[in-house]
């Protein structure tokens, strides 16, 4: 009896406890409120946090209710939304990360007001505002059904040759060929990697008719039969300049024919790119936040709108194309972003700033440069070194007022501590200035008609952290010269390779300069081949002897270890390639 009674009250708590977990709400299912961690990658659209990611969910949910193919995956960067426009923003004056064309829909507020009208590239391209970067870069504005594609990975080979064939019959015949056509389906099949991708880089390059890197007809008599499809390793300030690089780097790899320079463009690519820097979308190709390498380095191309451009092609070409079935898109999230999407640069309004001339003083090594006040280091000042000085701190972060500045030097952007220590850093020199970008005359580029390869970098006023003494070697960045080392040491005897004594101008590896009674061997980083310049031609050194088909040693092979370690292996080639396009600096 007693035992029926115990079991009648377990029934009876056993049902009330039931009775009490239905009423309360269900909240477990909520825990996706928290942010996830740095680098996930994540399906869940629905759980996703509409107040830490504000507008991403809707558009998302807008186009998979039209197209059940399409599949989403958030990409949490980590990365903070002020920081990321801040680290892409550089090179003003010196070899801006992102340029536009000027046109009717691209003008006013797209000038970047620091380079104004400044003429880059070859000649017809100008530096793009902050407010351009933000526009375009936000996700936001193109989770739609004309921009989506430059999120989609571009893994995997879904395209045939008549695939191809009908995408490219309106182009000229550099690409609309059975050659170029059965070499682009057969890489995209060796390296597991999308047609249509490899057609909208390819024409994105050298546009509908083809260029002088496509043609094979070489150039000045020159490079007659090379080709180079995806223009890898061309670069430089004029037009000259970039085609003798290309079609340069194109003939130390080989690509003698359409089907080779097809193939190892896409090899570079896929295992540069897409292999080891996770940039696997035409998003991340442009801006790289993937996190696999420095934030805002290792970027395709400088155009501003190349992903957008890119995508768009991508998603024409599939219009008729029934061989894919599921289309995946990589979204990426930041922190900190606004509550909607950064608006359209306004092509009716000028874009201008005012600015204090300044001087970075009293520096025993060198002075930060942040992507925030008290943020991540993007890149540092010397002393001696002239700035601009963009806006002064009201108020103490971390203890410091933090000045946003940009260098005249090189163009790095961002912000540095006003004062450390009590030794005031970024002083001003009495004047101020301004500037501003309309629709009229470009500027000239000081470079853009030079016919010589010469270093992307200006020649700096101080050796204060362009150059150091390392036993037997004087190493040095590319920006030192003969008149800096004067500067510094007024005794000192410069000779070239041959012995001849030097009075001017650049001094290059292998070079011997003496101080004091002293002669130390000049090793100057990257300069490979010891002709005093940094081009495309020390790449190819570089990589032929990583390769194995060349050897350099003593100071040649000091001079390529650009990431100072023991030895130099593809990754410094890389960084020498980035050097030589202006997205990354060089080091001691």
């Amino acid at each position: 009896m007693k035992i029926k009674k115990i079991l009648v009250i377990i029934l009876l708590i056993t049902i009330l406890l039931s009775l009490i977990i239905n009423l309360i709400p269900v909240t477990t299912n909520k825990s996706y409120a928290a942010d996830m961690a740095k680098g996930t990658l994540s399906r869940d659209i629905d759980g996703l946090d509409e107040n830490l990611y504000p507008g991403y969910k809707q558009l998302i949910n807008n186009l998979r209710a039209k197209h059940s193919n399409y599949t989403f995956l958030l990409y949490y960067t980590g990365l903070d939304w002020n920081e990321v426009l801040t680290a892409e923003y550089q090179g003003h004056g010196y070899s801006p990360k992102n340029l536009f064309q000027i046109g009717t829909k691209y003008n006013g507020m797209w000038i970047c007001p620091i380079c104004g009208n400044k003429a880059y590239d070859n000649g017809s391209w100008c530096c793009a505002s902050k407010e351009a970067l933000a526009y375009m870069m936000d996700p936001r504005n193109s989770i739609n059904e004309s921009d989506v594609f430059q999120f989609k990975d571009l893994a995997g080979s879904d395209v045939s040759y008549n695939d191809i064939a009908r995408v490219v019959s309106g182009y000229g015949s550099y690409i609309n060929n059975s050659e170029a056509i059965q070499a682009i389906v057969d890489a995209s099949i060796t390296y597991n990697i999308n047609g249509y991708f490899l057609v909208a880089k390819i024409i994105n390059e050298h546009g509908k008719n083809g260029s002088t890197l496509s043609n094979g007809k070489g150039y000045n008599g020159n490079y007659v039969g090379i080709y180079n499809y995806f223009n890898i390793g061309a670069t430089g300030n004029g037009s000259a300049n970039i085609i003798n690089s290309g079609l340069s780097y194109a003939q130390s790899q080989g690509w003698s024919s359409i089907r080779a320079s097809i193939f190892g463009g896409t090899a570079v690519v896929k295992n540069s790119y897409i292999d080891t820097y996770s940039q696997n979308t035409f998003y991340y190709q442009k801006f790289n936040v993937s996190g696999r390498s420095d934030l805002a380095s290792h970027q395709y191309q400088q155009n501003i709108l190349a992903a957008q451009t890119q995508g768009s092609s991508l998603k024409s070409y599939y219009g008729t194309s029934t061989t894919a079935s599921e289309y995946v898109f990589i979204i990426p999230l930041y922190k900190n972003m606004p509550s909607t999407a950064c608006s359209r640069p306004d092509v009716s309004k000028a874009n201008s700033i005012t600015y204090e001339n300044g001087v970075i003083q009293n520096i025993s090594t060198s002075l930060k440069v942040r992507a925030s006040a008290n943020g991540t280091a993007i890149g540092a000042l010397n002393n001696g070194e002239k700035v601009k000085i963009l806006q002064r701190a009201s108020s103490q972060v971390g203890g410091y007022y933090w000045d946003l500045i940009v260098s005249e030097r090189d163009g790095t952007y961002g912000y540095s501590a006003r004062a450390t220590d009590g030794n005031q850093h970024i002083v001003s020199t009495g004047s101020n200035g301004s500037s501003s970008g309309t629709a009229g005359e470009k500027e000239t580029d000081s470079d853009s008609d030079s016919d010589s390869d010469s270093d992307n970098s200006e020649s700096t006023d101080s050796l204060e952290g362009n150059a150091k003494i390392e036993g037997t070697n004087f190493e040095m960045l590319p920006n030192v010269t003969y008149e800096t080392i004067k500067k510094t040491y007024t005794n000192a005897v410069i000779k070239d390779k041959n012995g001849k004594e030097i009075t001017s101008g650049n001094v290059g590896t292998g070079y011997k300069v003496t101080i004091n009674d002293t002669t130390y061997t000049i090793v100057k980083k990257g300069d490979v081949n010891g002709d005093t310049s940094v081009s495309i031609l020390d790449a190819v050194a570089m990589l032929n002897s990583v390769k194995g088909t060349t050897v350099l040693e003593n100071e040649y092979k000091s001079a390529a270890m650009l990431k100072n370690n023991t030895d130099f292996n593809i990754t410094d080639v890389v960084l020498l390639l980035n050097y030589i396009k202006g997205t990354t600096k060089l080091s001691l």
